[in-house]
């Protein structure tokens, strides 16, 4: 509802300004149609590590095995490397399914990245050059090495036939799965927190998850308090500093 009535917005303040339609105020803007309670609320679905339930054994499953577990089919294989991309790469569902062979640079550790918003839009700005890795990396030339013959450069990475089919079968493997509240664009959060504790220079995680600017970014990173502060603990120890007996 909110995207709508922000791309209404924008549309009536086009016209307004550049084809001066004779409006007094934008019928549409924030201050005249109030847009719905919480509606802005960013998620803050993670992957939790550990689970009382599914035990495994070695002892619980952490959510993130038992995903895994529920997306490995014989029926349709790839599920399980697109989910593996999605939480390590950080890349949109539209972005990874569009995703050929060719795209893929192993020496330069890269990848091209076709803009998925419509074909004006590629056109325009050329597909997007992104660092592959190092879980990602390894996840390709696993993935390789599992063919049997050397794989096509026009053929998809990830042969998950249509994205509409694979959403289903997401959504039941979730339920399967006994996760609650847990979308496919929930593990772009997962893997863009993931990925913060690798580049302390949030311009960098941007070259790798795409994201426009910084505002855009803070909407996917959610970071683990506990880990916050256990991170903090171990570089103080790293740089020798003492806070008293904070340790204990």
């Amino acid at each position: 509802v909110v995207k709508r009535l922000n791309l209404l917005a924008s549309i009536l303040q086009h016209a307004m300004s550049e084809w001066d339609v004779p409006l007094t105020q934008n019928p549409a803007s924030g201050r005249l149609v109030k847009r719905p309670a919480g509606a802005d609320r960013k998620r803050n679905r993670r992957l939790e590590e550990s689970a009382t339930v599914n035990e495994g054994p070695d002892g619980p499953l952490s959510e993130y095995d038992r995903l895994l577990a529920v997306v490995t089919s014989k029926s349709h294989p790839d599920d399980v490397w697109f989910v593996r991309w999605a939480i390590e790469q950080a890349t949109r569902r539209g972005e990874a399914a569009m995703l050929r062979w060719r795209d893929v640079d192993f020496d330069r550790k890269t990848i091209s990245v076709a803009r998925p918003k419509n074909d004006k839009h590629r056109e325009e700005l050329g597909p997007e050059i992104r660092p592959l890795m190092p879980a990602t990396l390894a996840l390709l030339k696993n993935k390789c090495s599992a063919m049997t013959e050397q794989p096509d450069p026009d053929a998809p990475i990830f042969d998950i036939g249509g994205e509409d089919a694979f959403s289903v079968r997401y959504g039941r493997a979730v339920r399967k799965a006994g996760l609650t509240n847990l979308t496919f664009h929930d593990l772009r959060h997962e893997a863009t927190s993931r990925l913060a504790r690798l580049f302390p220079n949030p311009m960098d995680l941007c070259r790798v998850t795409g994201h426009r600017d910084l505002k855009s970014l803070d909407r996917y990173y959610q970071p683990i308090m506990t880990q916050l502060a256990n991170d903090a603990a171990e570089r103080a120890r790293l740089l020798g500093i003492i806070y008293g007996d904070a340790d204990e």
